[in-house]
């Protein structure tokens, strides 16, 4: 009797320290997915769809609605370098801006990425560089610049055991398009913050620091928001990994007739390559 009893002991703590070590790895896997889903060139294909929605937007002060689309595949190259691909697709729903006109529903100007990136290094800084390209993709003339444009764009950042910090830059310039519109000569930079609270939760910084150089007045020319977001990882069973963010912000600097609060919802569907 005594044996047997043993034996379940023993066999209970197998069981046991076999749990627990599935569980720990399977904490370790949900911390690197993590880390790369706050990578935007990171080695994973991702398909997040982020709705926005900027409040008191226009003369009218009206909501304005954008569902990006933003597919992001990677692709291996010689040397160890990696080409990763990155698009963004608007669908917008942009309010009247005159007396009489109707909100605007469609699809606004397509922008392409894409990052040439090395191995990272010792230092454990991740960097890419490449073109940016807006392309003149939109339904009506109120949801695009209707231009082409291009220009560079970059991205650096740092990451540790829990922080990922740096930043992603756009500058371009249109080169074809409607010459009755005006010329696009617009920056943004992205700051990357995140902090990961556990294995699947996260929080961190949203929103975009815009430039349009086109505009003479310093007051006219640059958006800075300040947001806060938080983010969750999910393993649906017999689906792909989930991330969920949720996040809102307000517009520090912004010119007139733009939008002073925001929220944002976006689910990110992490698939296989």
């Amino acid at each position: 009797m005594t044996i047997a009893k043993h034996a379940i002991r023993i066999a209970a703590a197998a069981v046991a320290s076999l749990v627990a070590g599935g569980a720990s790895a399977q904490s370790q896997a949900d911390a690197e997915l993590q880390k790369q889903l706050a990578n935007p060139i990171a080695d994973i294909v991702t398909l997040p769809f982020q709705l926005n929605t900027n409040f008191n937007t226009g003369p009218f002060q009206k909501p304005q609605y954008t569902l990006n689309i933003q597919p992001v595949y990677p692709i291996k190259m010689e040397g160890g370098w990696s080409l990763i691909n990155r698009a963004i697709v608007p669908l917008l729903s942009n309010p009247a801006v005159l007396p009489g006109q109707d909100r605007k529903y469609g699809l606004g100007d397509i922008t392409y990425e894409g990052f040439f990136a090395p191995p990272t290094g010792d230092s454990g800084v991740i960097w890419g560089f490449g073109p940016a390209l807006v392309m003149r993709t939109a339904t009506d003339d109120r949801l695009g610049a209707g231009k082409w444009s291009l220009g560079p764009a970059v991205v650096v950042l740092k990451q540790t055991d829990a922080w990922t910090v740096g930043a992603l830059a756009t500058q371009v310039w249109s080169f074809a398009g409607d010459e009755s519109m005006p010329s696009v000569n617009a920056f943004s930079v992205q700051p990357i913050v995140s902090y990961r609270l556990d294995a699947r939760q996260s929080i961190g910084y949203i929103g975009t620091v815009t430039a349009d150089w086109q505009q003479n007045r310093a007051s006219q020319r640059w958006t800075v928001p300040l947001g806060v977001s938080y983010s969750l990882l999910v393993r649906p069973e017999g689906f792909v990994p989930m991330n969920f963010v949720v996040g809102a912000g307000y517009n520090v600097i912004r010119p007139d007739n733009a939008s002073d609060w925001f929220v944002r919802f976006q689910v990110n569907f992490v698939l296989p390559k």
